[in-house]
């Protein structure tokens, strides 16, 4: 915490000082133009500098201050136009401050372009020390103007937009979550993969804030076909979770062999109550395949502040703690660490939302008719309520709920792969529509969201129940599977 505030304080200097030269100038020369336009040389130089900074931390792992130097010399993005992109931002930043101040203070900026030069040269000196490809990388790259294409393996080394988006992150995370990072020092320096827990949509978010690094983790297709262009350009891959995704396989395999690190939630997808679900078979094959060590990540508290279930976050403390690597042969080891309980006596921040969990009221029985609100949640039928119950015991209401054939069939109006339509479960069969599965013959019956059901039986499903929970349907197929 210490270092990353010196960090921070060592930024806002940077940033303040031309400032504060330029504005003494004031009281030598009175400005007597000013040029507007300059300001977006400022935006400029700013974002560009940010951006060279960001590849630095993800792809050197390391800052651009003293403090923690980059531990690989990296030739990635900004880099791959110039050998001082931070430093040619910085340039920009000053030349338009002095442009737009005081035209009078370019001496200043002429003066810091010498210092910069300078300070480059030695750098360059020290770079060609500590790494031994850095002589093919200066004499292939220009000194400080960008006078090379804009390069980037996607693989290993982050595309422009999740360099942004991590930035963007930096910032935007801390009005939510007060993020409390433990076991920095277990991050192994080459590939990994690193599995998590995962019961909160900002998980990912929260391995990166952790990791410090480019990390490509899978998506399911409903997601990535919805915004594809977004997530090709972050480094993120499609996987079908209803069938044996051969080419999200292959791009697990390459990227792991390639030297990048791939991110695994091994659930496959957010659990509802922050137990673990079932690990599927293929994911297991994955970690036991792995060339590289296997990093557990657990992410504790981001499922009281936005539980599967929620219908809204809220803020407050998460804490991720890094364990130790282990070997992929010993990946059960990480998999025990990343599912340890730790929500059993706490409770949630926020109940709202809490009756796509709790589908049946525990005490009468009557299917949808629990009606939540902040601080609990009660039946609007027979008048039952609970205020404010730990985890542990909305866990026990949950699996108090009781399976019946008497409550059967079950009917509600859904969309349908974007058509209205509707659905009625049976004992052995469901009706979706005009079409009529038998249960035994159904591939895959997953939930997607919290809204929706998908219903593999050699033809995709995307189901979307409008007046009942998609976890109803779920469990109540694999209930009338066990019979």
């Amino acid at each position: 915490m210490i270092g990353n505030l010196k960090v921070i304080s060592k930024f806002i200097l940077i940033i303040v000082l031309p400032i504060f030269f330029i504005k003494i100038t004031d009281f030598f020369v009175i400005p007597t133009i000013t040029f507007k336009w300059a300001m977006a040389f400022v935006v400029i130089g700013l974002l560009w500098s940010a951006i060279s900074s960001a590849y630095l931390i993800l792809d050197g792992h390391g800052t651009p201050f003293n403090e923690k130097p980059p531990k690989k010399l990296v030739k990635s993005g900004p880099y791959s136009m110039t050998r001082h992109p931070i430093y040619l931002g910085f340039i920009f930043y000053v030349l338009g401050l002095s442009l737009y101040f005081n035209i009078f203070s370019l001496w200043i900026w002429a003066a810091i372009v010498i210092l910069i030069v300078v300070h480059a040269l030695i750098e360059d000196k020290n770079i060609a020390n500590k790494f031994q490809d850095a002589k093919a990388y200066e004499s292939s790259t220009p000194f400080l103007l960008p006078m090379r294409k804009w390069k980037t393996n996607p693989i290993t080394e982050p595309p422009f937009l999740y360099a942004f988006m991590f930035l963007v992150g930096k910032f935007i995370v801390p009005f939510f979550f007060d993020v409390r990072i433990i076991g920095k020092e277990n991050i192994p320096e080459g590939p990994y993969v690193v599995i998590s827990n995962h019961t909160s949509y900002p998980d990912p978010l929260f391995v990166i804030d952790a990791l410090n690094s480019y990390v490509r983790f899978p998506i399911t297709s409903a997601h990535y076909d919805k915004f594809a262009w977004f997530f090709d350009m972050v480094g993120m891959f499609p996987i079908k979770r209803y069938t044996v995704d051969v080419p999200a396989i292959m791009k697990f395999t390459k990227t792991m062999k390639s030297g990048g690190i791939i991110g695994i939630f091994p659930e496959g997808e957010r659990n509802w109550d922050g137990r673990p679900l079932e690990i599927p078979e293929g994911v297991v094959r994955l970690l036991k395949m792995s060339p590289n060590p296997i990093l557990p990540v657990r992410i504790d508290d981001a499922h009281l502040l936005w539980p599967r279930w929620a219908k809204r976050l809220q803020k407050g403390i998460v804490k991720v703690e890094i364990g130790k690597p282990v070997d992929s042969k010993d990946y059960s080891k990480a998999i025990d660490y990343i599912f340890f309980d730790i929500f059993e006596d706490k409770k949630y921040a926020d109940y709202r939302g809490i009756e796509k969990y709790i589908w049946k009221c525990p005490s009468c029985k009557t299917v949808g008719s629990i009606k939540s609100f902040k601080n609990g949640f009660g039946c609007a039928k027979c008048g039952t309520q609970w205020l404010t119950p730990t985890v542990e015991k909305v866990r026990n209401l949950h699996d108090s709920i009781e399976f019946s054939a008497e409550d059967l069939p079950l009917s509600d109006s859904v969309i349908v792969n974007g058509k209205k339509s509707g659905m009625t479960l049976y004992e052995s069969k469901i009706e979706i529509g005009d079409k009529t599965l038998l249960l035994s013959e159904i591939q895959s019956f997953l939930t997607e969201s919290n809204t929706s059901v998908y219903i593999f039986s050699n033809e995709l499903f995307i189901i979307h129940p409008l007046n009942t929970s998609s976890l109803m349907w779920k469990e109540y197929f694999d209930f009338l599977r066990k019979v």
